[in-house]
C-alpha cells in the first residue's frame, strides 16, 4: 500500500511538471514517456496487490488501465495511449511466439478428436445461437427494430462469428502466471490457437456472405475471401521463415536472445504492415516451427519468460485503458444479454464436443471458462465491420462488441484461473522466474 501511495504522489508531481513544459511536441513526448514509466509501476504494483486475493495479476493490470485511462481518471490520455500502440503489437508478437512454442504436434495428434469436436460444436452452437438471439431481441434493439429481416439476419451472423473469437493473450498470460501444466491446460491453449486461425477465415467468409443482405444491389464476391486466404498463406510462409531465423540465432549466436527477439519483432512488424501480413499468425507459426522442427523450443520460451513481464504489464494496462466505459453504459442491457448468452453457448459447445470425444469431467464442465476472454483479435475484426458495413450500422455493431469485450476481458482471466484450480493443474507456489507474471 505504501508503494501505491508513493507512486500516486510521484505521478501527481510529474503531471504538474508536465504542464510546465512549453511546446506541444515536447510536451507530447514527455507525456508519452511519463505514461510508459508510470503505467509499468502502478499496474505492476496493483497486479501484485490483487494477486493476494487469489485473482489473476492481469486482472489487476486491466483494472488499473481502466481506472487510469482516458475514460475515467484520464491520467494518461487517448493521445498518449495511441502513441504506445506499438507496445501492443510487440506484446501480441511475444504472446503469439509463446502460443506457437507451447503447441506441439504430439499434443495435437493425441487430442485431435477432442479439439476438432469442441471447436466444431462451439462454432455451431455459438454462431447459430447468437444469430437467433439477435432475431428474437430485434424489437428491443434500438438500431434494428425498424430494419429489414435480411439486415437483422446479417447482423446476427456477424455477432455470431465475433462471439466465437477468443483472446490468446489472456490464455498465455494466465498459463505463465500460474505455471499450469497438464491435459486441461493443453486443451484450452490448443483450441485457442487453432480457433485464432479459423476465425479469421470464417469471419472473411461470413462478411462476404452478408454483403448482399446489407447491400441488396450487390452480389456475393469471393474476392475478399480470396484476398484474406492469400494473406494467411503468405503469413504462414513468413512465419516459417521467421522461425528458421530465430532458430539460427538461438543455436549459433546465443547472446541476449530476448533483445534479438525484440529487435526482430520490430523488423517483422514493419514488413508485415507493408505486405499486409497477419502479425499474430506470423509469430504463432514461427514459435510452432521452432518448437516442433528444431531443438530450440525450450530456449525460445525461456528467453521470452526472462524479459516479457514489462511488456505484458503494458499490454494489458493499455487494453484496459482502451475499453470504453461510456460505450458500455450506453448499451449495457443488450450487452449483458450477449455476454451471458455467449458464456452459456460456449459451455454448451464445449460440453457437447467433450461428451462426444469422451473427455474428462473437468474439461466438459469447466473447460468453457478458458474461452471467455476477448481482446485484440475481436477488436480488430469489429473495426473491419465498422469500416465495411453502411453507417451508422457498422459503428453501432462495433459499439456493442467493444462493450462486450470490456466485460469478457475482465471476467475471462478470473474464470480461467478458477478453472485451472478446479482441474488441479495450477501450481500452488509458482517458481520465482525472472520474467514470471
Amino acid at each position: 500500500m505504501r508503494a501505491l501511495v508513493f507512486s500516486a504522489g510521484t505521478i501527481a508531481i510529474a503531471l504538474t511538471v508536465l504542464h510546465l513544459i512549453p511546446g506541444s511536441q515536447a510536451r507530447l513526448e514527455a507525456e508519452t514517456m511519463l505514461v510508459l514509466g508510470f503505467v509499468l509501476l502502478i499496474s505492476y504494483l496493483f497486479g501484485k496487490k490483487i494477486s493476494r486475493w487469489k485473482l489473476p495479476k492481469i486482472s489487476g493490470y486491466l483494472i488499473a488501465g481502466i481506472i487510469l485511462g482516458p475514460h475515467m481518471a484520464d491520467i494518461f490520455t487517448v493521445r498518449a495511449v495511441r502513441n504506445l500502440e506499438l507496445i501492443e503489437h510487440i506484446a501480441l508478437s511475444f504472446i503469439a511466439l509463446t502460443a506457437g512454442g507451447e503447441f506441439r504436434i504430439s499434443k495435437l495428434k493425441k487430442n485431435l478428436s477432442l479439439f476438432s469436436n469442441v471447436i466444431l460444436w462451439q462454432i455451431i452452437i455459438v454462431m447459430m445461437g447468437m444469430t437467433g438471439l439477435v432475431l428474437v431481441f430485434r424489437p428491443f434493439i434500438s438500431f434494428l427494430s425498424e430494419s429489414r429481416f435480411p439486415v437483422v439476419l446479417g447482423v446476427g451472423m456477424i455477432f455470431g462469428v465475433l462471439s466465437v473469437a477468443k483472446s490468446p493473450a489472456t490464455t498465455i498470460a494466465i498459463i505463465n502466471e500460474t505455471h499450469a501444466k497438464g491435459r486441461f491446460t493443453d486443451f484450452v491453449l490448443g483450441i485457442t490457437v487453432l480457433k485464432d486461425v479459423l476465425i479469421v477465415l470464417l469471419f472473411a467468409l461470413i462478411l462476404s456472405l452478408s454483403q448482399p443482405l446489407f447491400f441488396p444491389e450487390q452480389e456475393f464476391h469471393a474476392d475478399y475471401v480470396l484476398n484474406v486466404l492469400k494473406e494467411i498463406l503468405l503469413s504462414l510462409g513468413g512465419g516459417v521463415l521467421a522461425g528458421f531465423l530465430i532458430h539460427l540465432y538461438i543455436k549459433y549466436v546465443k547472446q541476449q536472445p530476448f533483445l534479438f527477439l525484440l529487435g526482430f519483432i520490430l523488423l517483422v512488424y514493419e514488413i508485415s504492415v507493408s505486405l499486409h501480413l497477419e502479425l499474430i499468425l506470423v509469430f504463432m507459426v514461427a514459435g510452432f516451427f521452432v518448437a516442433n522442427f528444431t531443438e530450440n523450443g525450450e530456449g525460445l520460451i525461456t528467453a521470452i519468460e526472462k524479459g516479457s513481464l514489462p511488456i505484458y504489464v503494458l499490454f494489458f494496462t493499455l487494453a484496459g485503458a482502451s475499453l470504453h466505459v461510456n460505450v458500455f453504459l450506453s448499451a449495457w442491457s443488450f450487452t449483458l444479454i450477449i455476454v451471458l448468452f455467449r458464456m452459456a453457448a460456449t459451455y454448451a459447445g464445449t460440453f457437447v464436443g467433450g461428451k462426444i470425444s469422451g473427455t474428462t469431467r473437468e474439461i466438459k464442465h469447466f473447460g468453457w471458462m478458458g474461452f471467455v476472454g476477448q481482446a485484440g483479435l475481436t477488436l480488430g475484426l469489429s473495426t473491419i465491420v465498422a469500416q465495411t458495413l453502411p453507417a451508422p450500422l457498422g459503428g453501432q455493431i462495433r459499439t456493442i462488441i467493444i462493450a462486450a469485450i470490456a466485460i469478457n476481458q475482465i471476467l475471462g482471466p478470473i474464470l480461467f484461473r478458477y478453472s485451472l484450480g478446479k482441474s488441479g493443474e495450477m501450481e500452488q507456489k509458482p517458481a520465482k522466474l525472472v520474467g514470471a507474471m
